[in-house]
């Protein structure tokens, strides 16, 4: 049975321990950090079912924590419980307004602190699976993504039956080349949806046993990539060392396929994309992906997350804006580090940095 996950975030390292003392006993899985910014750091790879924090806290505090949180697509769900000094109480109000779920004030008893525990999370697993799906906003964006290719998929077959007698062998052909890349486009939709919902979850398992040989999963991923870019291979240049990274085949090549697919389609044709790779260090290797194309505005990078898409209407781009948010939550869980750099107009580098697979003797 899966333990239930609290953050705790506080600057009082006697409180730390001894609510974290409590909550072991109760059976929680719990993480503990001294500000919001440690906090910040653990939610990129860990999804907790409970946020308790302080408020009054250095470098940042339980409020600003609380605002990035809720504006976090990924995140804004999760319960999140302030405790509070009686000096607090003008804090507490703004809090309360601006979507705080409780407030314990110090000190507190033990009683109060895991009933309201208890309520939260219990709370929190009934909306959970009441809506396990994706928000993806007032557009019907999740259903154009859903029916495109099952249109073209369903269209093509009858098109294939109507005029099976009639059609030559070249246009049959085109007809089965056609259903194919639809099907294979709403199963990537799919997919990300599931893993989108698994790493929400932590059902996601991230094994440090787990390795890849770079440069053998990114000639994969560039073959399948010329099915579906057809006459396009010259705009792929890549410069990539062979190397064992501590991830799993299945992870790298998605976050290849999605990064590499980005900087395709927020490119023009006449625009090439540069790949590199090469040890960082003894422990890590680095990634380089950097296109020449619309790039991002630095208000747009700050709010990339799940279905975030930008200028959908005038990019027409495909797509429910998960690819490059749940590359950086896999990169993250994977004990990696994700830095993104772009300028409207100019274009956009990502750099990715992975643990190295170490060979033990």
């Amino acid at each position: 049975m899966n333990k239930n996950k609290i953050l705790l975030v506080d600057d009082e390292l006697n409180i730390r321990e001894t609510i974290t003392e409590l909550l072991l006993y109760k059976e929680y899985d719990v993480k503990t950090a001294s500000n919001g910014q440690e906090a910040l750091a653990i939610l990129e790879y860990w999804s907790p079912d409970l946020i308790i924090c302080d408020i009054m806290m250095p470098v940042m505090d339980g409020v600003m924590l609380h605002e990035i949180v809720k504006e976090n697509q990924f995140l804004t769900a999760i319960p999140f419980v302030f405790l509070t000094a009686k000096k607090e109480d003008n804090l507490m109000k703004k809090c309360l307004l601006d979507g705080a779920d409780y407030f314990i004030s110090k000190p507190f008893k033990i009683s109060e602190l895991t009933g309201v525990i208890e309520a939260k999370i219990d709370r929190f697993e009934k909306i959970k699976n009441a809506y396990a799906n994706l928000y993806i906003g007032k557009k019907n964006y999740f259903l154009h993504e859903i029916n495109t290719p099952l249109n073209g998929i369903l269209g093509s077959v009858d098109l294939l039956i109507e005029y099976k007698d009639l059609l030559a062998k070249n246009e049959i052909e085109t007809f089965y080349n056609s259903i194919k890349l639809s099907g294979e486009r709403l199963n990537r939709t799919m997919q990300n949806l599931i893993l989108y919902q698994n790493l929400k979850s932590n059902s996601n398992e991230f094994c440090d046993d787990s390795s890849s040989e770079v440069l053998d999963v990114f000639l994969l991923v560039k073959e399948f990539f010329f099915k579906i870019y057809e006459g396009q291979e010259k705009r792929i240049v890549f410069d990539i060392d062979k190397a064992n990274l501590k991830i799993s085949q299945k992870h790298l090549q998605f976050i290849l396929f999605e990064l590499m697919d980005n900087a395709l389609k927020f490119s023009s044709d006449k625009k090439i994309i540069i790949i590199s790779g090469q040890q960082y260090n003894t422990e890590c290797y680095e990634l380089v992906i950097r296109d020449f194309g619309i790039g991002f505005s630095a208000e747009e990078l700050k709010k990339i997350g799940a279905a975030q898409q930008f200028n959908r209407e005038e990019r027409e781009q495909q797509g429910l804006g998960l690819g490059l948010f749940l590359s950086k939550i896999i990169i993250k869980r994977t004990k990696g580090d994700f830095n993104i750099v772009s300028r409207e107009n100019e274009g956009t580098t990502i750099k990715i940095i992975l643990p190295l697979e170490t060979f033990k003797i």
